[in-house]
């Protein structure tokens, strides 16, 4: 095994804090009016990896099989493109919903268009629509079956803590199906968002095409983070610190041959830093043993923790609220 090692330097990034008023803003077909800004406090906790242009494909369809060139189906191609940087609008119509930030920066419409909808009901335990997210307490909700969106959730002066759920219809034959589990410390800057978000490209039957999974959690104070993803064939799980000088990450991914890897890369690093491993990899290995003290605050954690399998992930639309009067719907079952 080549012994990793790592070079570079790093440009200081000042924390941004996080907003934490939550307001009402506009619906799931407008632009971002979020006022808690999920894109932003994500941005300031996982990786934003700069791209060499704007102009990189996105991973709407993925290959079948595991390619060398760095494009979709490339295992590593998924690791740089999920936490690719995506700037509205510069990136509209360049990046599509695998990317993480670009999908947040969508949802975000969606949670500031229900929060101020949510009316008050008894407190209870609420289960998200999709069961492979953790239910949770709340005394809030609102199902709007007019803009096929449904909320939970509930608010205090230290966190929000929110399930949120949406249908888009992005033509007369595609529709995308989302439900995120978020929670949000106002006081801490602890963030969790844990989502399940599919496409369905043919509507006449419920089985959906093209299918994301991926769970969040970290600090956007200090950057430290944690992260799984699953989108088509392939699984990333990673964990470090995102931005400061001398500090690195550590990726475990695999793709469709099921051949598990392992990167570590540097805080400042770019897509040149992936595309460059891509071709010659020094500081890619398929062994755990051979990963450099860097990263040993968080191998432990990469190297025991599970890919998303294709159970947890939205594959047919008769999963949604199962033994429920939803059944079949995204909307929220509360009493």
């Amino acid at each position: 095994m080549k012994k990793i090692i790592l070079t570079g330097s790093l440009i200081g990034l000042v924390a941004l804090i996080v907003v934490i008023a939550i307001g009402c803003g506009q619906s799931s077909s407008g632009g971002g009016g979020s006022t808690i800004s999920l894109y932003t406090s994500m941005t300031n906790t996982t990786p934003v990896i700069k791209s060499i242009s704007t102009s990189s494909s996105g991973l709407s369809r993925i290959a079948a099989t595991d390619g060398t060139s760095w494009e979709s189906g490339n295992p590593l191609y998924s690791v740089y493109f999920t936490v690719r940087e995506f700037i509205h609008p510069r990136d509209e119509g360049v990046i599509d919903r695998s990317n993480l930030y670009k999908l947040l920066y969508d949802v975000d419409t969606v949670l500031s268009g229900l929060t101020g909808t949510a009316v008050a009901i008894a407190t209870q335990e609420v289960t998200p629509p999709f069961a492979s997210l953790e239910a949770i307490s709340c005394n809030k909700a609102y199902n709007d079956t007019t803009g096929q969106r449904a909320i939970a959730m509930t608010e205090t002066s230290a966190e929000t803590n929110a399930i949120i759920s949406w249908v888009w219809s992005t033509g007369a034959a595609q529709k995308e199906y989302g439900i995120a589990k978020v929670l949000l410390n106002k006081i801490t800057y602890d963030i969790t968002v844990d989502m399940v978000f599919s496409v369905d490209y043919n509507l006449s039957d419920t089985a959906t095409d093209y299918n994301l999974r991926c769970q969040v959690t970290g600090n956007t104070s200090t950057h430290n983070f944690q992260y799984k993803y699953l989108v088509g064939n392939n699984a990333i799980i990673a964990k470090g610190i995102s931005k400061g000088a001398g500090n690195y990450m550590l990726f475990k991914y695999k793709g469709l041959s099921n051949v598990v890897k392992y990167i570590v890369a540097s805080a400042e690093a770019s897509e040149a830093y992936f595309k460059a491993e891509n071709t010659t990899p020094t500081n890619i290995t398929t062994e755990a043993n051979d990963l450099p003290a860097s990263v040993s605050a968080y191998k432990t954690w990469v190297v025991s923790t599970e890919f998303f399998t294709t159970a947890e992930v939205l594959t047919n639309l008769n999963q949604l609220n199962v033994g429920n009067p939803k059944a079949g719907t995204i909307y929220i079952n509360y009493n």
